[in-house]
């Protein structure tokens, strides 16, 4: 149960996220410190991969942070450049499964 003082923070956090998201990947939004504008823009923008189980990644790539200086002001592209490390795993009824910052360049086979 939250204590009264947190429901304000709860609630401006989840004010940004996107409406399919799963309770895990909310959890793990704000544990890693990942905006939801963020989140909304790697869906909108970021590259899609398969994993090879059935979810799809999202990242930032090269031709990404391209379209994103083109789209979006000064001021936004360098509040987002912080979170190019971000990925998201996106199941195929489109749901967020879980989001965190990549620490390893991923393996394609």
């Amino acid at each position: 149960m939250l204590h009264p003082d947190q429901t304000s923070t709860v609630s401006a956090h989840t004010a940004d996220l996107p409406p399919n998201l799963t309770q895990h990947a909310s959890v793990r939004l704000q544990q890693r410190g990942i905006p939801g504008w963020f989140l909304g823009l790697l869906m909108d923008h970021g590259r899609s991969q398969h994993d090879g189980h059935g979810a799809v990644i999202k990242t930032v790539d090269h031709a990404t942070r391209r379209h994103l200086r083109d789209v979006l002001t000064r001021s936004e592209y360098a509040a987002a450049e912080r979170y190019f490390s971000v990925y998201a795993v996106v199941s195929s009824d489109q749901a967020v499964v879980t989001a965190a910052h990549r620490t390893r360049r991923r393996r394609l086979h």
